[in-house]
């Protein structure tokens, strides 16, 4: 069932709302620019028939009262930093804290929150921008940012750039959008098929803030470098997967931490397959970190929890899987670079792409 565009218009913040649908002959994508955030993809499966692979929300006031990060597109900085703040160049920038003590997702004023400007809107491609300003979201400098959607074949493809003005400031952007390949319908995304190529993840405290180490993959639950199902890896146990009430994952997996900031190679991060519908989604993306999320949290709670077509979203409703950089990185030294300098652009991609698998388990 495709979403209603007349039901995402209206204004949030003085600026207008709305739904823009891409399609082409094999996949349909529904983005709307509160968030620059994927609320539907309509996907073949095994069968030929199309599928709803993300959650989402069918009306604009859902949106608004539901989970601020479902399918939004992530920055300033992704992720969390530590006290909300950090240093550069021996100054301490404070930053607004929305997770207790720390900054997640760019705080409150992160591009989760914005309603972006449409810049172009095409049968495959979909321009957005936004800006932040230190003035509003308590970060130093100002950044534009443009970013793009475009179906290629069985693909999506985004692509985006970050201009910084002003003054030096942390950047890492993703997209957050909760996968379930068997159909938006499905309760549990347990038992699709994972794989990630990372050798290293990142063990966080009971806050999720880095406790300042890599670890390697090798031999725990954390090892996604041969196949196998997010039930098989969660039966496993691990004490960090115990963090919260209910077990899951909420951890970056390192899959090419280099020293510089310019984009690496895009590259395959993760696999992720479905073995009732079959399909297949493969990540790409220039990016040196991944991370996982499980859905552990949802609780099918209401207004948060709801979902479209009257849909309740509880745990281990979705496989998020998130290109970025790695958490807490400008308070990390050892994870690399992520401050950007006044007039420097920071370019980036990611790709979705998708497939089938037959029976016996080949990708077609």
């Amino acid at each position: 069932m495709r979403l209603d565009p007349s039901r995402f218009i209206g204004r949030v913040h003085q600026r207008d709302v709305a739904l823009c649908v891409l399609r082409n002959d094999h996949i349909e994508l529904a983005v709307c620019n509160h968030g620059a955030r994927i609320l539907q993809l309509l996907v073949p499966d095994r069968e030929g028939l199309h599928r709803d692979v993300v959650l989402g929300h069918d009306s604009l006031a859902q949106l608004l009262a539901g989970m601020p990060s479902m399918g939004a597109f992530i920055g300033r900085y992704a992720n969390r930093l530590a006290g909300a703040g950090f240093v550069i160049d021996g100054t301490r920038h404070p930053v607004p804290a929305n997770d207790g003590p720390h900054c997640l997702h760019g705080g409150p004023a992160g591009s989760r929150h914005q309603v972006f400007d449409v810049l172009a809107h095409q049968a495959q491609r979909l321009c957005l921008g936004w800006t932040f300003r230190s003035s509003e979201d308590g970060f130093p400098g100002d950044v534009d940012l443009e970013v793009s959607y475009r179906l290629e074949g069985s693909a999506v493809v985004i692509d985006y750039r970050a201009t910084v003005r002003e003054a030096a400031t942390p950047l890492s952007f993703t997209c957050h959008p909760f996968f379930n390949l068997e159909g938006e319908q499905s309760a549990s995304a347990l038992d699709h098929a994972l794989q990630i190529e990372a050798d290293r993840f990142v063990p966080v405290g009971a806050d999720r803030i880095p406790l300042g180490r890599l670890e390697p993959v090798t031999g725990t639950a954390f090892d996604f470098r041969a196949p196998r199902t997010v039930r098989e890896a969660l039966a496993q146990d691990h004490p960090q997967l115990r963090l919260g009430p209910v077990p899951g994952f909420d951890h970056t997996l390192v899959t090419a931490l280099s020293d510089g900031l310019a984009p690496t190679t895009v590259r395959r991060q993760a696999r992720l397959a479905a073995p009732r519908s079959g399909i297949v989604m493969e990540v790409w993306s220039d990016a040196p970190a991944l991370q996982l999320y499980t859905c552990a949290p949802m609780d099918g709670s209401l207004p948060r929890h709801a979902g479209k077509h009257g849909r309740i979203h509880a745990h281990d409703a979705a496989v998020c899987l998130e290109p970025q950089r790695l958490p807490d990185a400008p308070n990390q030294p050892a994870f690399g670079p992520c401050v950007v300098m006044p007039g420097q652009t920071l370019p980036g991609r990611i790709e979705y792409r998708f497939g089938v698998q037959d029976t016996v388990g080949a990708a077609r």
